[in-house]
């Protein structure tokens, strides 16, 4: 009898499962947050260094068309101080100041700030205090909140040599904070306009201010010299021709020697 030889049924080998490794999306997910720490490390310790540096002088940073605009760096503020210097006789010290008393401002601020959403005189000019509260509000670029600049004005001149300062001054508590909108707490700009003979004023303006928050205020480090310097040789001067501001004659304004 021939024997039956049954084949051997021969199992497939199945290779061993590899060694699970991190997959590809948990390598791009750890590389990139080792990143944006660096990033926001690098950040901070930059910021750091800004806040730190400065030397407290006034540095020349544009000198075009009889405009000088110089910028000041003091250690420890984040924002720069920019004082602009021009000299003109085109105005009088009258027609300088006439805005200061124009309620219809309020009807179209964008034509002096160009981010304006609104400008509201909370207390009317007084001639006696020579002062007004006014509170204009800044559209910001987003995701930044708007922001609310409550200024109180006040003018001063000296009665020797006629020279004419308006000053002004962040008063943010003076009415309730809005939720739309963070307050600036600090600003003292200066406004300092000096007649110097034969009809020209000299017309300085310092701009001392923090946007506060959450605002990225390099940029504005960067752009506000340029800025100041066109408002103060292309903007104001375009504004200040209107009928209204030219003729204007104010009584608690002794024009001196800017006849």
């Amino acid at each position: 009898m021939q024997a039956q030889i049954t084949p051997t049924m021969v199992e497939p080998v199945i290779p061993a499962a590899r060694k699970a490794g991190p997959s590809r999306l948990r390598r791009y997910l750890k590389n990139t947050l080792l990143g944006l720490t660096f990033l926001i490390t690098l950040s901070f310790i930059a910021n750091w260094l800004w806040t730190m540096s400065g030397s407290n002088q006034w540095e020349l940073k544009i000198d075009e068309g009889g405009t000088q605009v110089y910028t000041l760096k003091a250690p420890g503020a984040t924002m720069l101080k920019i004082r602009a210097v021009m000299q003109t006789k085109e105005f009088t010290l009258s027609n300088h100041l006439a805005p200061l008393l124009d309620t219809s401002i309020q009807e179209d601020c964008a034509k002096w700030v160009p981010s304006c959403l609104s400008y509201k005189i909370l207390q009317q000019w007084d001639p006696k205090t020579q002062s007004n509260v006014t509170m204009w509000t800044l559209g910001m670029p987003g995701p930044f909140s708007p922001r609310e600049i409550l200024l109180q004005g006040q003018l001063t001149q000296d009665p020797t040599t006629k020279v004419l300062t308006l000053e002004n001054i962040a008063v943010p508590n003076k009415i309730a904070p809005n939720d739309c909108c963070v307050r600036l707490s600090h600003v003292h700009n200066v406004w300092r306009y000096t007649p110097i003979g034969d009809g020209n004023i000299k017309v300085e303006f310092v701009n001392d201010m923090d946007m506060s928050g959450a605002f990225p205020k390099f940029l504005l480090n960067l752009g506000a010299p340029g800025e100041i310097h066109k408002m103060l040789t292309v903007d104001n001067p375009k504004l200040l021709r209107q009928e209204k501001y030219r003729n204007a004659r104010l009584d608690f304004i002794d024009e001196g020697l800017a006849k």
